[in-house]
């Protein structure tokens, strides 16, 4: 294995005896001297590189072609081999590509333009070649292929294109300059011999977005055919030129550069890169690339990084996550180290990879992004180096909006957050289908709040909105958990819930969330605009912090324990000091709680108020235990018509057909014994409606109810 090129290691600023990888084309005007390893410390002079007569390269070099000079040491068995470049080193990243091909590559490409590389397949016996032309104008990075249909020289043979987008022409002339389509051409270069192109050969052409001819005279003068070549970067004679390398040495005179890369420009600010990716040079992340030329923030989930390098004003460059030569994995990418969520890490605080989250674990929970669906294009990630890692949901350098095409997705590989949780849980890879949840006729209004979500959002909502990552903390977020049934505390916010923020019980803001009951106080606690009650109550209450905080008279013992001493109709498991959770009874209708296997939580549910269970509210219900499916999860039925605790119960359920929604409220009130009467079926009896508790089963009532008159009844 090659071991780390020294000169272009931008941490260690180490220079070791290399000739560097620096273009060997046209002889500095003027230049007296070279920068070592070019130099005489190892036998290099002008005419290593350059002959006087029947020079066979322009700039009387001693090879043709820039690339080719280069590689002539830069190779196994030549001067440089110790820092050799071959053709498999050149970068060629996805998305893309043609299926069946991996992405590959450890160092910037030297034969590309803005429209692109071109590569000759396998087994053509052309002795032609195709070079691409003009400047691409897509916004999909993609490769086009052309095949020739009908042998013959330039002018005669005939071919067919097609790209990995749908594109596509046929019976078209070869020619120089042919045009393909988004600013794309392709030049058909005659062989001495004939036929030049013969039929069933192909090319591929590799073309990226965003990518401009470079504008730097320096760098301009330098191009072959429109592609960057070696010497379009690199000055082979100096090292004078800053490069971004924040160890480099200082420079004083020709002859004592070495270790600075024979940079063409400086590039110490990542000027250089600029010139032809400018385009991603943005100041934020709404503009749909990672922001540079930026300090980084230090706050806000994240931090100045450890090991990677900032330019001289600490700001981020391109060469702060990238690498152009020797990057350490050969996935094309080019970036500064192989574990693609390490290096994201190294600034952004938010994902934890240390337990690690559900969508960090490279195990058994852990995925790769499936291809690109509700709204997205992004097509699937196969390589399974990359399970786990953050670009299965955020890409660096953003994505097109398919609705808008002229612009990126920021942060994201989709539109909102919603669209990018479905494209996994919607039942593949993920397991559980939450997206059917979302559709069924109760359920969580997301669609109602497309983006509206902010990671810098107060906790207590200034605006009602719901989306996925409210009560879902994407970069914490655990394995599913079976839900408790009784238990003696509220029940945490952990598994899936884990990293959401909350409310508690007085009001404040929690970040994260300890418990399920906050990240539900988020929203319908404090926030405006509370829905009233579905039930008109005698004593209304929608702010759930209030019902649950121990001010109201009796409650269901979410947060707190219950305030009743006895309770004879809780079935075996419970008693009088266990805590329910609000998923107690908010839950998906067929999740593992009610005997299904889909999702817990609730997203969605077929019962009104995202219930679990049944549970009929209408006066006049004919009574059966499955109309009430949701109180007897908890209940026991033979004990409630007993008359345990009530000795009517029966009479007014079965015999009355009243529901229990009618006398208790499911969640708090004002009154003993979660009594808070519904306002449509029982009324005052002369200008007072009243329930006094008299003992521990006892009381009396003063009201109106299905034409009976109650004054002052005991029981």
């Amino acid at each position: 294995m090659r071991g780390p090129m020294p000169f272009l290691d931008l941490r260690s600023g180490a220079f070791g005896p290399s000739i560097a990888a620096a273009a060997l084309l046209l002889v500095a005007s003027g230049a007296a001297a070279l920068d070592p390893p070019h130099d005489a410390s190892w036998s290099i002079d002008c005419s290593s590189c350059h002959t006087t007569h029947s020079s066979p390269g322009g700039g009387l070099t001693t090879v043709g072609g820039n690339g080719n000079l280069c590689l002539s040491c830069h190779m196994i068995g030549s001067l440089a081999s110790g820092f050799p470049f071959v053709d498999a080193d050149q970068a060629l990243p996805s998305p893309g590509l043609p299926g069946g091909t991996s992405p590959s590559g450890t160092s910037h490409r030297w034969d590309s333009g803005p429209a692109g590389h071109a590569k000759a397949d396998g087994g053509n016996t052309s002795p032609g070649e195709v070079i691409p032309g003009g400047v691409f104008n897509g916004r999909i990075p993609k490769t086009v292929t052309l095949t020739v249909t009908a042998t013959g020289d330039v002018g005669a043979a005939v071919f067919s294109w097609s790209d990995t987008l749908g594109g596509g022409g046929s019976g078209l002339t070869t020619g120089v300059d042919v045009p393909l389509n988004q600013g794309m051409t392709a030049t058909f270069d005659a062989a001495d011999t004939s036929p030049s192109f013969v039929a069933g050969d192909s090319w591929r052409i590799f073309v990226r977005t965003d990518l401009l001819p470079p504008t730097d005279p320096a760098l301009a003068a330098r191009l072959e055919d429109g592609r960057t070549m070696c010497s379009t970067c690199h000055n082979q004679h100096n090292q004078s030129r800053t490069p971004f390398d924040p160890s480099a040495p200082a420079y004083g005179g020709s002859g004592t550069g070495e270790g600075r890369h024979f940079m063409r420009v400086d590039n110490d600010e990542g000027n250089m890169c600029n010139d032809c990716h400018g385009v991603r040079v943005v100041q934020f992340s709404s503009e749909g690339s990672h922001p540079v030329d930026v300090a980084v923030p230090g706050s806000g989930g994240t931090q100045p990084p450890a090991t990677l390098p900032l330019d001289p004003n600490d700001r981020i460059a391109c060469m702060t996550c990238h690498q152009v030569h020797d990057s350490p994995a050969s996935d094309g990418s080019l970036l500064r180290s192989a574990d693609r969520t390490g290096l994201c890490v190294e600034c952004h605080t938010l994902a934890d990879t240390a337990t690690p989250a559900s969508h960090f674990d490279p195990g058994s929970t852990g995925a790769l992004w499936p291809g690109g669906q509700y709204g997205s294009t992004f097509p699937a990630i196969t390589d399974g180096s990359q399970t786990a890692t953050c670009a299965n949901c955020h890409q660096a350098h953003g994505w097109p909006d398919t609705a808008d095409p002229d612009v990126d997705y920021p942060r994201l590989q989709v539109d909102f957050e919603e669209s990018l949780c479905y494209t996994c849980h919607d039942g593949s890879p993920a397991d559980a289908d939450v997206r059917t949840d979302f559709l069924k006729s109760s359920a969580h209004p997301l669609a109602l709040a497309s983006g509206v979500h902010e990671a810098g959002e107060p906790a207590v909502v200034t605006a009602r909105h719901v989306e996925c990552e409210d009560c879902h903390g994407p970069h914490d977020a655990l394995p599913r958990v079976s839900l408790p049934g009784a238990a003696t505390a509220p029940r945490p916010a952990s598994g899936p819930l884990e990293g959401a923020r909350g409310v508690n019980l007085a009001g404040n803001a929690v970040d994260p969330a300890s418990y399920e009951y906050e990240l539900c106080l988020r929203c319908h606690a404090d926030s405006p605009g509370l829905p009233l009650p579905q039930t008109p109550r005698q004593y209304p209450e929608s702010n759930l912090r209030l019902e649950f905080n121990g001010s109201k008279a009796s409650y269901h013992a979410v947060a707190l324990q219950g305030t009743n001493s006895a309770v004879p109709s809780l079935i075996t498991g419970w008693d009088e000091t266990s805590l329910m959770s609000c998923t107690s009874c908010h839950n998906n209708d067929d999740g593992p709680a009610a005997g299904g296997a889909g999702a817990n939580g609730p997203h969605g549910s077929d019962w009104p108020s995202l219930l679990e269970r049944r549970y009929e509210t209408a006066d006049n219900t004919a009574f059966s235990t499955a109309a009430y499916a949701m109180c007897f999860k908890c209940h026991s039925w033979n004990s409630i018509q007993s008359g345990t605790s009530f000795d009517d119960h029966n009479k007014h359920i079965n015999g009355e057909d009243t529901p229990c929604n009618v006398c208790h409220d499911p969640h708090a009130s004002d009154l003993p014994k979660l009594i808070n009467f519904d306002t449509s079926v029982v009324f005052p009896l002369n200008g007072t409606l009243r329930y006094e508790s008299t003992g521990t089963h006892n009381g009396r009532c003063t009201l109106r109810c299905h034409g009976k008159n109650h004054g002052n009844l005991s029981y």
